[in-house]
């Protein structure tokens, strides 16, 4: 087995993490002083973050903290699962590719 797909496709999956907050960042910057619209953020931050919908459920709050955001390890696995989503997408792309190209 080849170790060149899964060495390519981890650091481009985390390029596409990193580009996405990047244009959010452009976005944002294009619209000051006022703000964009509402759409256009959810687009942007909702493509990395669905994960996190989920582990903040599995590593929630502990009883009685005011802070009402979600934990550290939630962030941490909700980002390594995007990682993990995206990398495996590059993966199977660079495969069929590569599928492609055996035939021709």
């Amino acid at each position: 087995m080849s170790w060149k797909r899964p060495l390519v496709s981890s650091p481009v999956g985390l390029l596409i993490m990193i580009a996405d907050g990047v244009s959010l960042m452009l976005v944002n910057r294009l619209y000051r002083p006022g703000h964009p619209p509402g759409w256009m953020i959810h687009a942007f931050y909702y493509f990395d973050a669905w994960p996190l919908f989920v582990t903040q459920h599995i590593f929630p709050r502990a009883p009685g903290d005011a802070f009402g955001g979600p934990t550290f390890l939630a962030v941490v696995a909700a980002g390594l699962i995007d990682l993990i989503v995206f990398s495996a997408i590059i993966y199977a792309l660079l495969s069929w590719r590569a599928r492609r190209k055996a035939r021709a």
